[in-house]
């Protein structure tokens, strides 16, 4: 079952308290809410939507989990 536009802009909003209370990343703020909520890491990645999937992005660039992305062509 998919999740509502209200249940995601729920989650997505709970997660920025979670960032900006705890001055954890994206990534973190997920994990702590799946533990405190008792939720599967699965059920979250179906909540997320496209404006916090790019915020997770950011952070994992950051961290060198994935590599950035170049807005520019190499020279």
């Amino acid at each position: 079952m998919m999740p509502t536009k209200e249940e995601m802009k729920s989650f997505a909003g709970q997660i920025e308290k979670i960032v900006k209370e705890k001055e954890l990343n994206y990534i973190e703020a997920i994990t702590h809410y799946c533990e405190r909520s008792g939720i599967e890491m699965e059920i979250a990645t179906k909540l997320i939507d496209k404006q916090l999937k790019t915020k997770i992005a950011r952070d994992a660039a950051d961290l060198n989990l994935i590599r950035k992305s170049r807005s520019r062509l190499p020279i």
